[in-house]
Formats: structure tokens, C-alpha cells, sequence
């Protein structure tokens, strides 16, 4: 399944100066995605796709985001990038930070975390926010409908067993559409590696 949305073909340059070409990737609005695990990507790496046009896009990496095998989903980079081109934002531009920590996970927009956290109970502010982006971004309503419904399953399942297997049903449908949903991937993903980590450690 994951397998099929790698469809461009990237070429990373690690900061060691090691060069790795052709490498299957899924190249979106501010996240690079890859199974090549073996490469060691760390901040600062670059990447450089080439489009059907000749022109040369090259990415730097934020965060490498490296998340292991689990219940089916295979290892992956979920590298959070930017274009080398672009211009950092300033520190007052309103950019919003998704801050998602822990197994009983919070969401925080531009804010510090002083609130007391109940077990298994879901960032309702996060899920609201996802749902809001579904709503507003994605033409189709089939896929509107659908994404709708599995963003209800995940948030119902946060904290729970089922949490994986509905991670992956979600990821599936929002990798055609991570321009309006790539920013809230990662904090999905510290969801999952946080219910992983509780469960790992029997907490």
C-alpha cells in the first residue's frame, strides 16, 4: 500500500557528503516521505528532485522524522522539509506549532502546555482543527466524506488497541491530499509512537 504513493524519484545528499540517487520517495507541501531507512538522514540533509520540466527542486531537511515498523506499516521517513529556495518565516508570522507529547497526547497552538492531561483521552483541538481542514480543502465529497469518517475513527480509537490499524486507513487516503493535511502528520504520528512507547513500556 505504502509502496505505491512513492512515485517520484529524489536524490539525497547526506552532510557526511555521501550521494544517494533514484531513491522511491512522495514529495508534498513541506514533507518528503521514504522507506529508505538505510540512508541516515539527519537535519540539514538535502534533497533534490528533478521535475518532468528540467527543473531542479532542492529540499532541506528539518526533521528526519524516522518512525520504525509497526503492526504492518513498514519503517519510513516522514521528513519534515523546506525549499532551499524559500524564505524562513519570521519569528512573527503567525506560523501555528502542532506540539503533540506522550501517550496521553496534547495539542497546542502557539501556547505552553500548563493543563492536567486525563488518560486516553483524545487532543480534541487537534481532530477539530484536522476536520476543519478536511471541510475546507478537499473538493471532492466522496474523499471529504471518507476522510470525515476516518478522522471520527482515529480520534475514537486515540489511546486504544485499534489506534494503528486506523492510522494506517487514514494515512492511506490523506497522502493524496498533504498539501491541505501534511501539516497535522506529524502530530498523528506522535500519537501513534506515543501509544507505542505506553504499550512497550506496560505504562
Amino acid at each position: 500500500m505504502f509502496e505505491s504513493l512513492m512515485t517520484d524519484r529524489v536524490s539525497i545528499r547526506t552532510s557526511d557528503g555521501k550521494m544517494y540517487t533514484d531513491v522511491a520517495a512522495s514529495v508534498q507541501t513541506g514533507m518528503i516521505f521514504t522507506q529508505r531507512t538505510d540512508i541516515p538522514i539527519r537535519p540539514g540533509d538535502q534533497i533534490t528532485r528533478r521535475t518532468p520540466a528540467g527543473i531542479e527542486e532542492v529540499f532541506l531537511v528539518e526533521d528526519p522524522g524516522l518512525h520504525g515498523a509497526f503492526h504492518g506499516m513498514p519503517a519510513a521517513y516522514q521528513m519534515r522539509v523546506r525549499r532551499a529556495d524559500a524564505l524562513r518565516p519570521s519569528r512573527g508570522s503567525g506560523a501555528v506549532i502542532y506540539n503533540v507529547t506522550g501517550a496521553n497526547a496534547r495539542f497546542n497552538i502557539n501556547s505552553v502546555d500548563s493543563s492536567t492531561n486525563v488518560v486516553n483521552e483524545a487532543p480534541a483541538e487537534l481532530f477539530r482543527a484536522l476536520r476543519e481542514a478536511i471541510q475546507s480543502n478537499i473538493q471532492s465529497q466522496a474523499e471529504r466524506d471518507e476522510l470525515l469518517a476516518k478522522a471520527v475513527d482515529l480520534e475514537q480509537e486515540t489511546g486504544k488497541p485499534g489506534f494503528s490499524q486506523r492510522y494506517a486507513q487514514f494515512m492511506a487516503l490523506a497522502a493524496h491530499h498533504m498539501e491541505a493535511l501534511g501539516p497535522f502528520i506529524p502530530a498523528l504520528t506522535q500519537l501513534l509512537t506515543g501509544w507505542v512507547k505506553s504499550n512497550l513500556t506496560g505504562s
